[in-house]
């Protein structure tokens, strides 16, 4: 199992989310993933300046109780000495129903432990310190394992960043489909199979039939993807978690990918968290955006509004540091990211913000709403 099987990826765990012979040369593993033709204006845009990918639904309205609700969501590391992380200190969050939102920030602010928290399998050494987390109006802290199990596929399943360490190795992909079919279902073995191969082809992957018989290993990776994918939309989910879903991709991969994740969320109904670290990503995919920093949000609002005239200092740096890479140059926020080993006394931000001000470090900023979105700065 190398390094996977004893990650956070293990293979009984991964089972509840949605509860080696090498191929030789000529093997359709081996075979390029189709590539479908990119439109010559996109090609000319930067990532910061490409067109959104539309659905056929209308915007989500923020009025109506949302799908998923994070309250005050604290989140700590013990390491069995006095000294203690806490990586989450308040996270709040709305993804409205029907909706695509991403939650964008920098390596290590939060994003994938706050899915984490959300599924209910955080990492060895996390707990709950405090907060609450309702899907659908129901609390999820405090739920019972067997309760979490029954609500992973039919109503909340995740795309990890590496498929290939969230299939199982030993197991055909079309398989493992089907038993998730089956699991949540009273399918019989034939029919879970006919659908995991018919969620296959809807997913992209030429020649299911044959496809569903081979291993995730003879997938290359941009198939893995959408195998993966197909397994996270087996048992029609209210709300899809995408963690990083093209990592590791190229550029046209990527925008194949994020498509068919637009388009099958949208076409079933569901809510999208998509999480990424480009901001580029988010304004292309989502109706939604929400920045995390240090273990807080420190904006959300609608993409258009959020990445076009941002409202908190830390958005305008990510925003610009992003531009900057478009232009061939290269921008890094001065100064460095709290340690987060003591709960916050000021605005995380403080220590690196260019607007900081006496009232900055008085105390951490809520996020309040300000006209369409909701923003944690005393100076907005």
């Amino acid at each position: 199992m190398g390094r996977h099987g004893a990650g956070r990826h293990r293979l009984h765990v991964l089972r509840a989310v949605v509860d080696l012979t090498l191929p030789g040369a000529g093997h359709p593993g081996h075979r390029p993933d189709p590539q479908l033709p990119v439109r010559r204006d996109q090609a000319r845009a930067t990532r910061l300046d490409r067109e959104p990918m539309t659905g056929s639904r209308a915007t989500p309205t923020m009025d109506a109780p949302p799908l998923l609700d994070i309250e005050n969501l604290a989140v700590g590391f013990r390491t069995g000495t006095e000294d203690a992380s806490m990586p989450l200190q308040g996270v709040n969050l709305r993804v409205p129903r029907s909706s695509r939102m991403s939650l964008v920030g920098e390596s290590g602010s939060g994003k994938s432990l706050t899915a984490a928290a959300v599924i209910g399998m955080l990492p060895e050494g996390a707990e709950i310190l405090r907060g609450s987390i309702r899907l659908d109006g129901e609390e999820l802290l405090g739920a019972s394992k067997r309760r979490l199990r029954d609500l992973r596929g039919p109503q909340i399943a995740i795309m990890f960043q590496n498929p290939r360490a969230s299939l199982n190795p030993v197991l055909t992909v079309g398989g493992q489909i089907a038993e998730v079919i089956r699991t949540h279902s009273d399918a019989g073995r034939r029919d879970s199979h006919l659908r995991a191969i018919d969620l296959l082809d809807q997913m992209g992957v030429p020649d299911a039939r044959r496809r569903a018989g081979d291993y995730v290993h003879q997938y290359s990776g941009g198939m893995a993807q959408r195998a993966a994918l197909a397994m996270a939309l087996s048992c029609q989910p209210d709300l899809l978690i995408a963690d990083e879903p093209t990592t590791g991709l190229d550029a046209t991969l990527q925008q194949q990918v994020l498509e068919l994740v637009v388009e099958q969320v949208t076409d079933r109904g569901a809510s999208l968290l998509l999480i990424t670290h480009d901001i580029a990503i988010a304004r292309q995919t989502c109706e939604r955006t929400a920045v995390m920093y240090a273990g807080r949000v420190m904006e959300s609002g609608p993409t258009a509004s959020v990445t076009s005239s941002p409202a908190n200092p830390y958005t305008t740096a990510l925003l610009r540091a992003f531009a900057t890479v478009d232009e061939g140059r290269m921008y890094a926020i001065p100064g460095t990211v709290p340690t987060l080993l003591d709960p916050l006394v000021e605005c995380p931000f403080a220590s690196r913000c260019p607007e900081v001000g006496e009232e900055c470090r008085d105390g951490v900023p809520e996020l309040r709403t300000i006209a369409d979105r909701e923003v944690a700065c005393v100076k907005a």
